[in-house]
Parts: structure tokens; sequence; C-alpha cells
């Protein structure tokens, strides 16, 4: 992808789409939320280099990440200790975490209920598991998931320079927000937050013409929230049975 081009999607990106209400900015502020330096912070799915986790885990005492991929060793300068694994089975032990995160996982979990059972069982009474994801019924995709999984690795190395072993399968079994709450709600969880958000066409960044085109798309479909590329939920693991059973 040309340096160039992103600079200029950089450019008009700035123009629509303020910082405050870009998903990620949202996400990391739900996830920090109430901690200052206090609390352990989980992120499942948190990438080779695990730098979103790497900052977000300044608001903790301390971060750990799990992913199918991690890349060598982390000092203790990094705030946070990464483990190999995934989210179905989560190698901590009960009750032992202040907050979860997980963004732009829920759409490869094959089995989401037990993820999300695992995360209650790691969480501490009143702990919180903050969820971003893609909506399934954004059309864009909703195209992609008509795709054989081979082409969507060539489509996501052209648009974005995403090799091949980098487009995981996905399953969208978690991936609208009746299906999120309902995984939620399943394993024990109380819905705090859930609510879609528009996203800028990070994916069209290789052409200005062309993410200028996402942009309008995205525009167009705005009004219809059931449409917008990305889902926002916010679940906290209940105190007592009694907050669990409301």
């Amino acid at each position: 992808m040309s340096t160039t081009a992103v600079q200029r999607c950089n450019t008009i990106r700035e123009r629509y789409y303020p910082r405050a209400e870009w998903p990620g900015v949202q996400y990391e502020c739900a996830v920090t939320r109430g901690h200052n330096g206090d609390g352990i912070l989980l992120e499942l799915g948190c990438g080779r280099e695990a730098k979103r986790l790497k900052r977000m885990s300044q608001a903790f005492a301390r971060g750990v990440g799990i992913d199918l991929e991690v890349a060598g060793k982390y000092s203790t300068d990094d705030h946070a200790r990464l483990i190999h694994g995934d989210g179905h089975c989560i190698s901590l032990r009960d009750g032992t975490v202040d907050v979860i995160a997980m963004a732009n996982v829920a759409e490869h979990l094959e089995r989401p209920s037990d993820t999300f059972g695992e995360c209650l069982r790691v969480l501490k009474p009143g702990g919180r598991l903050v969820v971003m994801t893609v909506n399934q019924w954004f059309p864009p995709i909703a195209a992609a998931r008509l795709m054989p999984h081979g082409l969507r690795q060539i489509a996501n190395r052209i648009a974005s320079g995403t090799a091949h072993e980098d487009t995981f399968p996905a399953y969208y079994r978690a991936n609208t927000t009746k299906s999120l709450e309902g995984a939620a709600r399943a394993a024990g969880f109380t819905v705090d937050e859930l609510r879609y958000m528009p996203h800028h066409p990070h994916y069209l960044m290789f052409s200005p013409i062309v993410y200028r085109a996402g942009i309008l798309l995205e525009r167009v479909i705005r009004p219809f929230d059931g449409l917008q590329h990305m889902i926002l939920g916010v679940f906290n693991k209940p105190t007592c049975a009694a907050e669990a059973r409301q």
C-alpha cells in the first residue's frame, strides 16, 4: 500500500471523523474507565506486538495478553506479559482479573459461549468485559462472508497489505448486538452498554478516490443502526447471585 495514498486518506479521515468518535478510542476508554494504576487487565487476541495492550495497561497495575501468535519477549518496562493461547481455554486462575478486553476477536470465535464462560470465570465479581467487533450485516462484511477463505486472504492482501497468515477464519457467531448479548447473558454476564458504531473505511486506504467512495457508503447507511460497521459491548460479572438473575 502506498505511503502517500495512506497519508492522503488520513487527511480526509481527519476532516470527516473526529478522533473522539473513532471506535478504537471509544473501546480503549471503556476498557480503562475507572482505573488509575490499579487492577489487572487481560486482553484476548492482543496480537503479536500487543501495542494496544501495552498502551491500555498503563492505566492498570499489570496487563496480560493472550494470543495465538506472540512475538518475542517483553521486558518489565512494557507493563504487560504475553501468553500463547486463545480465549476458549484461558490459562489463569478463577477470579483474578479486573477487566477483560477483546477487540476484533469475536468474529473469529468458533465457540463464543465457551470464551464468554471462560471470561466470566477469570473475572473478579463486578469485573468488566469489553468487546469491540464487526457487525456481520455491515455491507462489505456481509459480502466478504460469501467469499471462500482463500479469496478473503487475497482481498485483504490487496486492500490493506495483510499477510495471508493474518487473515484468520471467521465464523460471525456473536456479531450482531442480539447474538453478542445472547452469548454474554448465557455465560452469566449483565449488560452495561451495547451499541453499533460507525467507522471510517480503513480497508480502502490504498486509494483516496476509493476511500472517498467508502465514506459516501458509510454516510448513506449511517441512519440505519443495524448496518453500522462496528459493535461495542460492555458486560459486567455480577457481584452476587441476586444480581445475576436480574
